[in-house]
Parts: C-alpha cells; sequence; structure tokens
C-alpha cells in the first residue's frame, strides 16, 4: 500500500535550519529506521528577526502519514525535548 499524498501528511516536529538543521537529519532518520515513511520539508518561513538578538532562520517540519503519527511521537519523544514535537 502506497502512503497518502504528501498534502495529506501529519507535522511531528519543527527545527530550525539555523542551529538545528541537521537535528531535523537525525529526527528523519531515526523515524526511517524504524520503518515509518517520512519527510523533511523546509517550510520557507523565517523565524527570528533582526534587532531582537536573533537571527533569522528557516522552520524545517517533519511530516509523516497519518496513521504513523502516533508511533512517530512515540520515537521522537525518547530524542528530543518537548519544544520540537508539534502540538498534537
Amino acid at each position: 500500500m502506497n502512503p497518502p499524498p504528501r498534502e495529506e501528511w501529519v507535522v511531528v516536529a519543527e527545527f530550525t535550519a539555523f542551529d538545528t538543521g541537521l537535528t531535523a537529519d537525525l529526527a528523519v532518520s531515526k523515524l526511517r529506521g524504524s520503518g515509518i515513511p517520512v519527510q523533511r520539508m523546509p517550510t520557507g518561513s523565517i523565524t527570528g528577526a533582526f534587532g531582537t538578538g536573533m537571527l533569522p532562520s528557516e522552520l524545517i517540519k517533519v511530516i509523516v502519514p497519518p496513521e504513523y503519527e502516533g508511533e512517530a511521537r512515540e520515537i521522537l519523544a525518547e530524542q528530543f525535548d518537548d519544544d520540537v514535537l508539534a502540538d498534537q
């Protein structure tokens, strides 16, 4: 069975490329290693702002098919802080 189209996938984690782009890659690798179809999706959104002491950074979302959401969240919760896990 093929996974649903990517438009229907759900976000399970969000990372900024500035300081955790490699961490997003680690999350994707961990999920793939567990047999979960996963995509690393740059959003084109910029977070942070000049003048507030924060540098701008691209937001990266980690998405999975809906039927893998619970398992993916459990796996990522073992590895990452709650602040990178997407709200349910």
